[in-house]
């Protein structure tokens, strides 16, 4: 695998999962709450994420486009691709930050959860400063640690039951599966299109994004299998994984809020020095001072949870629809002649 590939699939593999998902929390939402539809889900997410990921990117490539906001342009044209550009990266920052700030709620209480979100934002400052080629190595070993882990939770496990397609057999899995698309779809743009430019073909493309989504897909399904295996003890937990750490060794807790706050923080580098990247390039600035901004603004929304609860699920909401909005577009434009 060449440098650029290898580059695409971390990234690609690190938004997908997302910044918190060491935690669980959101596949327990998304997936574990709907046993084997819920697995069935997590396959089909999976998929889709790879395939629409490829051609998007395939196309980037293909054209030229080096950023969101060029993307933007290319499928709305320029009477919309500015207002929803904007908005986007709005939802995009305020994401970023809300859920920063509600994973420092799940994993501390009090004056700890406080330091749980200025921890995950100064190891994103000490990243940005050295690159690309440290954020890079750090999603890796990020990655890497985590696969380890789930895969020693998952050994630990003598059996996983597989509930029968009787149970919660409704349609609303399809919809969680549909959400979780969108919403890690439009994060996966936002780290992966500023490569594609560098790459000598659309081969590394293709590479990057099939191993990136396979990386995806062992964690995906190793860490559904964990959650099955232990869903009467966490089911209504909001760190089902630390949960289960702390029930097979004394230290497993504070284990897994080192390894969350330093993935967070690499996750947010990758986030924020993608989005500032093309605006410096576009608009002729200095990178410092905007990506100083954006980590301000980051920080605000990070302490917004803790103010206002209903924050979350309304900024996640919005970003969940503009990257359905992009998905639509998507399958629309590849329908016309």
């Amino acid at each position: 695998m060449d440098k650029g590939a290898w580059q695409i699939a971390v990234l690609f593999a690190g938004a997908a999962l997302g910044g918190t998902y060491l935690s669980g929390y959101e596949w327990l939402r998304f997936f574990a709450y709907f046993g084997s539809w819920g697995t069935i889900g997590a396959v089909l997410t999976s998929i889709a994420l790879g395939w629409f990921g490829y051609s998007v990117l395939n196309d980037c490539h293909r054209v030229g486009i080096r950023s969101l906001h060029e993307l933007f342009l290319y499928w709305f044209g320029e009477a919309f691709g500015p207002s929803l550009s904007v908005l986007t990266h709005f939802f995009i920052l305020a994401y970023v930050g809300v859920i920063t700030g509600q994973h420092a709620m799940q994993m501390a209480d009090g004056s700890y959860s406080i330091l749980f979100v200025l921890l995950p934002l100064l190891v994103a400052i000490v990243w940005m400063k050295k690159g690309w080629g440290w954020i890079f190595s750090g999603a890796a070993i990020s990655l890497a640690i985590g696969f380890l882990m789930f895969g020693l939770i998952f050994i630990e496990q003598q059996h996983v039951p597989i509930p029968n397609l009787g149970y919660q057999m409704n349609l609303n899995w399809i919809l969680h599966a549909l959400l979780y698309i969108g919403l890690h779809f439009l994060l996966c743009l936002v780290v992966t299109i500023p490569l594609v430019n560098n790459l000598p073909s659309a081969q590394s493309i293709r590479i990057g994004i099939g191993a990136g989504s396979l990386l995806f897909f062992l964690v995906l399904i190793i860490g559904q299998a964990i959650l099955l295996a232990y869903w009467h003890d966490i089911h209504a937990s909001e760190t089902p994984i630390q949960l289960i750490l702390q029930q097979l060794f004394p230290l497993g807790g504070w284990l897994l809020a080192i390894l969350s706050l330093l993935h967070s923080g690499i996750m947010i580098a990758a986030m924020i020095y993608a989005l500032a990247l093309p605006v410096v390039e576009r608009h002729d600035l200095h990178l410092v001072p905007l990506i100083l901004v954006m980590m301000v603004l980051l920080s605000l929304f990070a302490l917004l949870p803790f103010a206002v609860s209903w924050s979350v699920p309304v900024i996640a909401s919005g970003a969940t629809y503009c990257g359905l909005c992009l998905l639509i577009r998507f399958v629309w434009k590849r329908q016309l002649p």
